[in-house]
């Protein structure tokens, strides 16, 4: 009688047990956020380097994202170029769960450096590799987590959609092994460029939870180069930001598939810093109307542009932050 009664109770221990994994297993499951719905939570995001520089990762703690969050971001771009190793693990797990309290959605994206620079099949097989570390490791996270596969299509691969092309279709079909429903991102050659979206293939896997990326102004706009002229803000100046906008908006209705600008610079803080901030700020606040106007998304460039690592506090752009977090599009 007694062994009997253990019996029955190890049944009903094993069905409640199974059948609350299964519930939870549904829950994370009927969780999963299409890529409509993320792409108007995304809002206004930027670029981070908080798992890519050793002398930030040194200084990162949960004041930061917690900082950006109270700021008015909505989202980070988690820049990573080291290998998936257990240290970087581990530090962009407490990354995105810091995130994920602090209601900032993280999106981790590699910068695949060295097969940009050599597309061929060896580097290939390591950028499959580390997302499939990468999505294994973080297969039960919140579906706000999403991947972009590579940060910026530059170098020798710019010549190369096709193996651009091929990368995706393996690495997306790797990861949806293990998250069938998270969002991931694609992005097209030629620096991101909304020009050329039209020469990406959708991958086989894609199954209605993938986006594209793409991005302009990365390095900020120039005085000088005629493809990213901004002076005054000619009507000339601003058709060129409108045009870039409307081509991708254009592929996006044509294909269906949602996108999100993973980055723009508004001054060219890295190739002269010659705007001051009275020039950054209609700048900014002209891409930042036109881009909600048109609904998409979008990332700044760069975190340490605007907030110091050493004494936790923000730059002296804030009047450009302002601008892009609160504009005046009327």
């Amino acid at each position: 009688m007694k062994t009997t009664l253990s019996i029955f109770v190890f049944i009903i221990l094993f069905i409640t047990t199974h059948s609350c994994h299964t519930e939870k297993s549904a829950s994370i499951n009927s969780n999963a956020i299409k890529p409509e719905k993320y792409q108007q939570l995304l809002g206004a995001g930027i670029d981070v380097n908080w798992a890519q520089f050793n002398k930030i990762i040194d200084k990162y703690n949960a004041q930061i994202p917690a900082d950006f969050k109270k700021k008015g971001f909505d989202h980070v771009r988690i820049r990573v170029k080291n290998s998936a190793n257990n240290f970087i693990l581990t530090h962009l797990n407490t990354i995105v769960d810091d995130c994920l309290k602090n209601n900032l959605i993280p999106i981790i994206a590699y910068t695949a450096d060295d097969f940009k620079e050599n597309p061929n099949e060896s580097n290939r097989d390591n950028v499959i590799q580390w997302w499939k570390t990468v999505a294994a490791y973080f297969k039960d996270k919140s579906p706000l987590l999403s991947f972009d596969i590579i940060v910026e299509v530059t170098d020798k691969l710019n010549r190369e959609p096709g193996k651009l092309n091929d990368l995706y279709e393996r690495v997306v079909s790797e990861i949806r092994k293990t998250n069938p429903n998270r969002i991931i991102f694609i992005s097209p050659v030629v620096r991101s460029a909304p020009e050329k979206l039209n020469l990406l293939k959708i991958p086989t896997k894609a199954n209605g939870f993938l986006m594209a990326e793409w991005h302009f102004y990365a390095s900020g706009p120039s005085k000088t180069n005629p493809k990213k002229l901004w002076t005054t803000g000619t009507d000339a100046e601003k058709q060129l930001i409108l045009n870039k906008i409307n081509t991708a908006v254009n592929w996006q209705h044509k294909t269906g598939i949602y996108t999100w600008v993973g980055a723009w610079m508004p001054g060219n803080y890295n190739k002269g810093n010659d705007y001051t901030i009275a020039e950054q700020v209609p700048f900014a606040r002209f891409v930042t109307c036109q881009l909600k106007k048109a609904r998409i998304p979008f990332a700044i460039n760069a975190d340490i542009k605007f907030y110091d690592f050493n004494t936790y506090q923000w730059r002296y752009r804030k009047k450009v932050l302002q601008a892009i977090l609160q504009p005046n599009c009327k």
